[in-house]
């Protein structure tokens, strides 16, 4: 598989040491050409580049998907670069007034200009750049399709063109020189946010939205086309008419188009560790490399020459910039100080996840993937952190209840598919767009609802196969009048298996009948050479007695957390690892005397002098009261603690007659076999796990 990053990595560094030489011009003492073509010309494709990445890794989805997620990213950049720039404006600022960049003179006007525009350092111009780039083309998208952004920041370039290398041309011409003497009565160069960020970072978000594959051949052939063109008409203007600022020229857009192509696909050896991080550090620190060089050039002669002075400068940024990166990366990877006043925690095991996302993996067919049911928080183990847990394990698909869950979940940043199981209200379809969430239909008038909201959704069509709770009647020609509706992109079709959890024959046979009418389904789709998606019908216990199934996914629930949902048999066995054990302190102890009545009621009556302990959990953290008098037990350091009375909301109380050391502080284990909790409160595990309360706090052990 190509690793597109490579390539773009390995780039990062060259782009910062070109930077580096348009700021020392390392050719000089060999030939003002030299550096003119190289320097002034062919390096220019380092800012340029660094615009595209971004474009190609941000705005590229969010050209596809202009969605919560995608906007979360691009504020969070915005907001990481601001910072970024409001450091190096602290960082250099003694410089910016020693060479005038900054006064106190200035007006209000003129500052703001600075900061907007020129940068208040000659290299910080880059971040306001990027910043208004960046809000520029996000605004735009919000208002337009991307082919118009597009199209707008060649419009931008090109007026961007006459105020920086093609500046004395346009000047022959008496209104163009007016329109250009508008606008840099606002900014001193074209070479801005506005005019030249745009292009690039549209050209990155092209490339990632066509994801074409040209040749190698041809792209370098294209290339040098451009490089060349690019090169002719550096000298033309630089020899010819002059050149006010050359930043921007005509056949940069197209060299920059192939190069960055090229790039995507060079697979070479070098290895390149936090290679973003690392250019970055160069480009803002390299600027003190060179005061610092320039002091020792007046007493050391070979500095004199240009490319030894460039190679200093070089080899001092990378020096600086490891160093800070290594700072950054100490003050991040700082101890994490945990927080000890934790009444009762939810504790989760992820090598347990680990190994039993392996077991289902094991007898699934090799085609089918892992499609992770989080609904009910995440059957009480805590939906945020579990999702994140199993993005670890490559698991890139969620299912969940309500549309709010799915919320939930991108409010955290959890990418990959998300898929509502239940109903959602017509009236909540731009919450589906905008959270890039996949609503099922779940009855043909909710599809029509849906649609006629004229609102682009995405959607899987739920059938009823049988167990008549949701999901639209197994008619043909219902179902693919859906597919037909222009609203509702459908990407899957997908059943619910009633029976599947049991091997007896009426249970069986009622299975089968479903199987084989959503194969049915499926086929007659296909013969009206419909394309119906991706398929899903096996839950847990379809996993589990029907593993020979081969659809593209299994939604895991139960089985995903370690349990079953009830004892029985089953056709296939999973080695599964409980995830989750319950937790709590112990937050008092006290001796009560034979005769007295304990917790609430009059149920408990001590025989003998008792050591109470008072365990901070209660019902209303999920521990059920139905419980009480049923032989529940907790457990310190192995040592079994006897129930005693009725569970209260908060706190339960027990027998702590087996341990009597134990300090108050300590944590007993409430819940570890929850399968047994089940049969003691007559239920399934499935509501025990789910009747947990959110008040836990969740802690991740390896």
């Amino acid at each position: 598989m190509v690793d597109r990053k490579k390539g773009i990595d390995l780039f990062r560094v060259i782009a910062s040491v070109m930077v580096i030489g348009i700021h020392t011009f390392p050719f000089s003492s060999l030939s003002t050409q030299a550096d003119e073509l190289l320097t002034l010309t062919v390096f220019r494709v380092a800012v340029p580049f660094f615009f595209m990445t971004t474009g190609y890794f941000l705005i590229g989805k969010l050209s596809t998907h202009f969605c919560y997620l995608e906007i979360t990213h691009v504020k969070a950049f915005l907001k990481k670069m601001s910072l970024v720039y409001a450091g190096v404006i602290l960082l250099y600022l003694p410089f910016s007034i020693l060479v005038g960049s900054i006064s106190l003179e200035m007006s209000v006007g003129e500052f703001v200009r600075t900061l907007l525009f020129e940068g208040t350092f000659y290299h910080l111009w880059y971040f306001p750049s990027l910043i208004i780039g960046l809000i520029l083309v996000v605004s735009l998208l919000k208002l337009v399709n991307f082919r118009t952004v597009f199209l707008i920041s060649i419009a931008l370039y090109l007026v961007g063109l006459g105020g920086d290398s093609w500046y004395y041309v346009i000047q022959q011409s008496e209104i163009l020189t007016s329109f250009y003497d508008m606008i840099f009565s606002v900014m001193s160069m074209t070479r801005t946010g506005l005019f030249f960020t745009p292009l690039f970072l549209c050209l990155g978000a092209l490339i990632h939205r066509e994801k074409r594959k040209f040749s190698p051949s041809l792209l370098i052939g294209g290339g040098l086309f451009f490089l060349v063109a690019l090169l002719i008409e550096s000298r033309v203007l630089h020899e010819g008419v002059g050149v006010k600022h050359d930043s921007m020229y005509l056949f940069l857009p197209g060299v920059m188009y192939c190069l960055f192509l090229l790039l995507l696909q060079w697979q070479h050896r070098i290895e390149v560790k936090q290679a973003s991080q690392l250019s970055l550090w160069v480009y803002v620190l390299h600027p003190l490399v060179i005061i610092v060089v320039h002091f020792f050039a007046k007493g050391v002669v070979v500095l004199a020459n240009s490319f030894v002075y460039f190679f200093c400068v070089v080899i001092g940024s990378f020096l600086l910039g490891k160093i800070a990166l290594k700072v950054s990366d100490y003050r991040q990877k700082r101890p994490e100080i945990k927080c000890l006043d934790k009444r009762a925690t939810r504790e989760l095991s992820e090598s347990s996840l680990r190994h039993n996302v392996a077991e289902i993996k094991r007898v699934i067919p090799a085609k089918t993937q892992v499609m992770a049911v989080v609904k009910a928080n995440a059957y009480g183990a805590d939906m945020v952190t579990y999702a994140k847990l199993l993005q670890k394990q490559s698991v890139t698909f969620f299912a969940v209840a309500t549309i709010d869950e799915g919320i939930a979940l991108r409010k955290a940043l959890i990418s990959g598919d998300i898929l509502v199981l239940g109903y959602t209200e017509p009236r909540r379809v731009k919450e589906l767009q905008y959270y890039d969430l996949i609503q099922s239909i779940v009855s043909e008038e909710h599809g029509r609802l849906l649609n006629n909201q004229k609102i682009k959704i995405r959607c899987h069509i739920q059938v009823d196969t049988g167990m008549h709770r949701l999901g639209l009647v197994p008619d043909i020609a219902d179902i693919s009048r859906l597919y037909r509706l222009p609203y509702l992109r459908i990407e899957g079709i997908y059943s619910h298996l009633g029976s599947s959890d049991s091997l007896e024959t009426e249970a069986a046979i009622r299975t089968e009948k479903q199987l084989q009418m959503y194969c049915h389904i499926l086929h007659e789709l296909k013969k009206l050479g419909i394309d119906y998606g991706i398929t899903h019908i096996q839950s847990s216990y379809g996993i589990l007695n029907y593993p020979e199934c081969s659809f593209d996914y299994v939604r895991a629930g139960v089985i995903l957390y370690g349990y079953l949902s009830h004892k029985g048999s089953v056709k296939t066995k999973l080695e599964l690892r409980p995830v989750m054990e319950i937790k709590a302190r112990l937050i008092s102890k006290r001796y009560v005397q034979a005769g007295d009545y304990v917790g609430y009621g009059t149920d408990t009556k001590l025989t003998k002098r008792t050591l109470v302990g008072v365990v901070s959990i209660g019902y209303a953290d999920g521990i059920s009261r139905s419980l009480s008098q049923a032989g529940f037990q907790v457990s310190y350091q192995g040592n079994t603690l006897p129930l005693i009375g009725s569970i209260c909301m908060d706190m339960i109380l027990i027998d702590l007659g087996n341990v009597p050391t134990i300090s108050v502080g300590e944590e007993v284990v409430v819940l570890d076999d929850f399968e047994e909790v089940a049969l003691m409160s007559h239920t399934i595990t499935n509501e025990t796990l789910s009747q947990l309360g959110r008040r836990l706090v969740t802690d991740v052990v390896k």
